[in-house]
């Protein structure tokens, strides 16, 4: 285990913000001799960022500035342009899933689909000389993805506890709320879908198609803040089975003109702490992990007329389980620096204590 813990790290030195207790969150994920992942680190000069949800990408800045190469997908690229704007240097690669890049200092990455959002992708890096690999599984989907073997796993924790021991079926969940936003829009109401960046743009594509005969008119404004409607006009080649309508920006001019003056249903899109002043008289969806899912299903109705529909996008508990056994490592270290560390600890233990394999959480 010692031997191994040098090939895999997470750094505690860079400041992100604090956590009530005070802790530093959102570290930088360290790989091999010279990576560096969704964050920078003084010393490693090839960054990879996994995905563009703000936790793994809000030090980019500090390695464009800084390292020799960054590493990301097409999608993760077009996306935090969007987002951020930077200017284009020739130290950013755009690197395919699955296609090797070698490092200055014999190490080979890989960037392999994570089934997460758009663009969002593993890293596994193999180090040449002694053939000992890594994986960081980043925000992961499982079962819908590769899993390679390695000897080293850092690993995501999100959903590491029973509590979210649900499997969703993604397609049928999209197909409801569709469901639901045509009988708002037949009805001349509003809808407000509030989801995460990602997903966000998932239930838009899934709202363009037409299902069992219905569909959406193109009149039916769609809105979101200025960012999601950059967001989603960067990343929406991604969905090449469906045409996008223009996004409009959502104000609350708009909105009142909407609903008082052009007596037109609309569709809003925001992220879930991102409701509107209008959403009173709306239909609210919220699509994210639904902790009742046990309890209430994929799709539940609290007594306000909230709805909640189950649309995580990271594995749930068994599926961990199951990834890990895949990946088959010697040691698993997981990331209590992004999720709740109770979380990250327990998730630990079972590794530990279930699956026989060495595993700590490490948090800062």
């Amino acid at each position: 285990m010692n031997n191994l813990n040098k090939f895999a790290e997470i750094s505690c030195n860079k400041f992100s913000g604090k956590t009530d207790n005070g802790h530093p969150i959102q570290q930088p994920i360290l790989l091999g001799n010279s990576i560096v992942c969704d964050g920078y680190i003084s010393g490693k000069t090839t960054a990879v960022f996994t995905h563009f949800h703000e936790d793994h990408v809000w030090d980019f800045m500090s390695a464009l500035r800084n390292c020799h190469h960054i590493l990301l997908t097409e999608p993760t690229y077009r996306a935090l342009k969007a987002l951020i704007k930077f200017p284009d240097r020739p130290t950013i690669e755009r690197l395919p899933y699955n296609l090797p890049f070698p490092t200055s200092t014999r190490e080979t990455i890989e960037l392999i689909n994570a089934n997460h959002i758009p663009g969002s992708c593993q890293v596994l890096v193999t180090m040449n000389d002694t053939g000992k690999k890594i994986l960081y599984s980043g925000d992961f989907s499982f079962p819908e993805i590769p899993t390679p073997k390695a000897d080293v796993l850092v690993l995501d924790g999100t959903h590491g506890i029973p509590l979210y021991n649900f499997d969703t079926d993604k397609r049928t969940i999209l197909d409801r709320i569709f469901d639901l936003v045509y009988q708002q829009i037949e009805n001349d109401c509003p809808v407000e879908i509030l989801a995460h960046r990602g997903t966000m743009q998932d239930i838009m594509a899934h709202l363009e198609k037409t299902i069992k005969g219905k569909f959406i008119p193109e009149d039916i404004p769609f809105l979101a803040e200025e960012n999601d409607v950059n967001l989603t006009n960067a990343i929406k080649y991604c969905y090449d089975d469906v045409e996008f309508r223009d996004i409009e920006i959502s104000t609350n001019n708009r909105l009142n003109e909407l609903y008082n003056f052009e007596k037109k249903p609309y569709v809003r899109f925001a992220r879930p702490t991102f409701g509107s002043m209008q959403q009173e008289r709306s239909l609210i969806i919220q699509a994210d992990v639904n902790q009742h899912f046990k309890s209430k299903g994929a799709l539940w109705t609290d007594t306000n007329g909230k709805k909640y529909a189950c649309l995580a996008a990271h594995a749930g508990y068994q599926n961990i389980l199951d990834y890990v056994k895949l990946v088959d490592p010697e040691l698993v270290i997981v990331d209590g620096t992004r999720v709740n560390s109770d979380t990250a600890q327990s998730l630990a233990n079972t590794i530990t204590e279930e699956l026989q394999i060495k595993s700590y959480m490490k948090k800062c």
